[in-house]
């Protein structure tokens, strides 16, 4: 009788649970066994903060498969409260200890497939172990800050790191009342996005009374005299507060794969192909805790998002049956909804660009676009950016911030920019028009027109950076009463429907910063001025973005 191979999983949720839900489709001749620490296999984490918040009312809504669902559908045995001790590879046998009884047992496997996740961070520093210092990874951890704010006992919180996490428990908190305090150590909240970007989700925190504090490196907590938590680092404290999230980032979960001998890659996280085995025959990795190479840079890094988790896991599942499948790169394609504005995000943005090393020449455009056809009530702005490749027109990232169709446009580039695409074929590709859903010129459109036309020479392109550079003239064409109303400090002001009576004023020998509220009148105008013989170049976004900027100064 031939003997029935079994693969063990390590892990469940979105990498372990996938993997074995699609190996038992792909071979159900197999013994499938998912060994998960926690008490729940597969539950929506990204759905935790919203728990806290009310949003979600039921625990059970988060749960989205219990062991005897997994064992009456697919024939999976599944072992919650059990955590993987050790590997052994030269015996293909797996330590395993019962959390509930402390017993420990040897499991066989054929095959084994690492899908541990990451931790939130826990930095070594004064006070992280207080009580009322918290994080937020699982079920529990929700349940435990839902039930203390429920019980009235959190009048106040500090949320430390204003990422994914921090700032949607930041809203859920205020739901339910709760005085907002947001930390961050980096320059700006947000940091998928770049600085220019993450101030229209700054500005949304405020509005919604958050009090954002940036540039703040936490280096400890401690009880005040009045018995509240507070952080402080050198020169600061934080306002007194009842609880503390600690939002500071993951880590990934490596130390299993390590002491086993699996290779790590230079992100520190566990090294596999592109069937995603790892360096010891039999075993494969999956999800945050797995290395994974940027689509843009072609360099390695982490990305913790469920999406791309799955994506590994169906190929690991694959790879085990036999299927040559392969999973390559990733453009860390997010998204965020935080009282009621979207900020999406795919690829690089020019401050990750820079981080990276990226070495090609690129550029960038921002545009403030309607979602929708202007005559057609309720139209709101996205702020958007776009940024390509100099020498070819291939897009390496874009980003956008709105209360509508950000996410939709972000969707669009991101699937052009999976297969190789270029600001050209975004100029082209032809989307969904109605007035109440879009225009004949949707966003994506319009972005992509404007940095094809800079590559073709017909839109040259400047940048608030630019401003104050040495032999640049600033031009606002700006009609007078919106300048009176939002002057921008050394800017002239000649309005658009009056240069081509008044261009010989300007400067023969200056390089001219145009601008006007958005860009597009500005576009006009140094298409004029080029075509007179001026050297004039489009500030992208306009006074919209300059303000930001300005603002932030």
């Amino acid at each position: 009788m031939t003997k029935q191979p079994v693969t063990l999983i390590v892990g469940g949720v979105a990498g372990g649970a996938t993997a074995a839900a699609r190996l038992s489709r792909l071979d159900s001749g197999r013994r499938i066994v998912i060994i998960e620490r926690g008490a729940h296999v597969s539950f929506a984490n990204c759905g935790l903060p919203y728990y806290i918040g009310g949003v979600i009312e039921e625990k059970k809504s988060l749960l989205l498969a219990s062991p005897e669902l997994f064992l009456e559908r697919y024939g999976i045995e599944v072992l919650t409260r059990h955590e993987a001790l050790a590997i052994h590879p030269e015996s293909s046998t797996l330590e395993v200890m019962n959390l509930e009884t402390g017993e420990t047992v040897t499991m066989a496997y054929d095959e084994l497939v690492l899908a541990p996740g990451a931790a939130p961070f826990r930095p070594p520093m004064p006070g992280i172990d207080l009580p009322g210092v918290m994080t937020l990874r699982n079920v529990p951890d929700a349940e435990k800050m839902r039930d203390l704010v429920r019980r009235g006992g959190v009048r106040r919180a500090l949320i430390i790191g204003a990422g994914f996490i921090g700032l949607e428990v930041a809203e859920n908190l205020c739901l339910q009342g709760v005085e907002v305090e947001l930390v961050e150590g980096g320059r700006h909240v947000l940091p998928p996005l770049d600085a220019p970007m993450s101030a229209y989700v700054e500005q949304v925190l405020r509005r919604e009374g958050v009090h954002v504090e940036t540039n703040r490196l936490v280096r400890g907590l401690r009880r005040t005299d009045n018995g509240a938590l507070q952080a402080y680092s050198e020169g600061w404290e934080s306002r007194e507060a009842d609880m503390v999230l600690l939002s500071i980032g993951v880590r990934p979960e490596t130390e299993l794969a390590r002491s086993a001998g699996i290779r790590l890659g230079t992100a520190g996280a566990i090294l596999v192909d592109t069937q995603m085995r790892t360096s010891i025959p039999g075993i494969w990795a999956v999800g945050d805790a797995v290395e994974v190479r940027s689509r843009v840079t072609g360099k390695a890094m982490t990305l913790a998002l469920a999406g791309v988790a799955q994506k590994q896991a169906r190929i690991a599942a694959g790879s085990i049956a036999g299927r040559r499948e392969e999973f390559h790169s990733v453009l860390g394609t997010g998204v965020l909804r935080v009282f009621g504005t979207t900020a999406a995000m795919t690829g690089m943005n020019p401050e990750g660009l820079a981080r990276m090393g990226y070495d090609d020449e690129w550029e960038y455009v921002d545009a403030h676009p309607f979602q929708h056809v202007t005559y057609y009530p309720g139209a709101e702005n996205i702020h958007m950016r776009l940024v390509y490749r100099v020498r070819d027109g291939l897009i390496l990232g874009a980003s956008a911030v709105g209360t509508d169709g950000a996410a939709r446009r972000i969707d669009v580039i991101a699937a052009l920019m999976g297969k190789g695409g270029t600001v050209y074929d975004l100029e082209e590709v032809e989307l969904c028009y109605s007035p109440q859903e879009g225009a004949a010129k949707d966003a994506a459109n319009l972005m992509g027109m404007m940095a094809a036309n800079h590559l073709r020479g017909l839109h040259p392109v400047a940048h608030v950076e630019d401003i104050g550079h040495p032999g640049t003239f600033l031009l606002d064409v700006r009609e007078e009463a919106e300048v009176a109303r939002t002057p921008y400090p050394g800017a002239v002001n000649i309005p658009l429907s009056r240069l081509r009576q008044r261009w010989r004023e300007l400067p023969k020998d200056r390089d001219i910063l145009v601008f006007c509220q958005m860009g597009a009148r500005a576009y006009n105008a140094v298409r004029y001025l080029n075509n007179q013989g001026l050297t004039a170049r489009n500030i992208t976004g306009g006074y919209l973005t300059m303000s930001l900027v300005l603002n932030r100064r």
